[in-house]
């Protein structure tokens, strides 16, 4: 080979090293470089003092435990935010979605005491076919990860345990507002009950009115400060029974 082609064979070879470190973080070949990397990584769990999720939901660790302040500062489910911590380290690049936008982004971010931002991750559209699978954002791409991570929801609700009565069964429906008059709430003159909260047997509600323009009804957890929205269903029981119905008359 003449030494006029070995220059011009070099200088091919240079102008394809430059191309591929030109579109190295880019498009096709980057997919694979990213492929089981963990979008967030180790964090120290004992250091977490709160979770953003979006606008809407904000917990954070006080004199009082994990709690919702949207919620009247109720109570976190703790054990469902340490699962949804745990599985936020976990989470892996499943591959790169190319040409894929994130869709409504809901940015989560889990805070130190101090302010200091220990993880953060934002997060897109679930997958629009499969029943696992969503898109967040990863270094710049757009990816989609092997779970759905409903756990980070915009409702601050779900990171409660709405469950609030053992026997009978009752589960909250919502929180009243604090504000509502006891004519609204009709614990005055309501119902008395006695009901078994985490095997005490002793523990009393009071189950007041129906909601205006709704069925459900409010009750009272003695012991507890939050007035809660329950299905009328649940707490039946707890009501009196009314009176057998008269036995209609015989026509002769």
């Amino acid at each position: 080979m003449t030494t006029k082609n070995l220059v011009i064979l070099g200088g091919a070879a240079a102008v394809l090293v430059v191309a591929a470190c030109l579109t190295g973080g880019k498009g096709k070949t980057r997919g694979p470089q990213l492929n089981g990397e963990r979008l967030v990584g180790d964090f120290d769990l004992s250091e977490v003092a709160s979770v953003e999720i979006g606008d809407a939901v904000k917990l954070v660790s006080g004199a009082d435990g994990w709690t919702v302040p949207a919620l009247q500062d109720y109570p976190v489910d703790t054990a469902k935010l340490n699962r949804s911590l745990l599985k936020l380290q976990e989470i892996k690049v499943g591959q790169v979605a190319h040409g894929r936008a994130l869709g409504k982004e809901l940015p989560v971010v889990v805070r130190a005491a101090d302010g200091r931002e220990l993880a953060a991750l934002t997060l897109g559209d679930r997958h629009e076919k499969w029943d696992r699978g969503r898109y967040a954002g990863y270094k710049g791409e757009t990816v989609l990860v092997g779970d759905r991570l409903d756990e980070f929801d915009t409702d601050p609700q779900t990171w409660c345990d709405t469950k609030i009565v053992d026997t009978p069964y009752v589960r909250f429906s919502s929180l009243a507002a604090p504000d509502l008059t006891d004519e609204t709430l009709g614990f005055a003159t309501g119902v008395v009950a006695k009901v078994t909260i985490a095997g005490d047997t002793n523990r009393t509600v009071t189950v007041g009115n129906t909601v205006k323009g709704g069925t459900d009804r409010y009750l009272k957890v003695d012991g507890l400060k939050w007035t809660f929205v329950v299905p009328s269903y649940s707490v039946d029981s707890l009501l009196p029974k009314p009176p057998p119905a008269e036995p209609a008359e015989s026509k002769e």
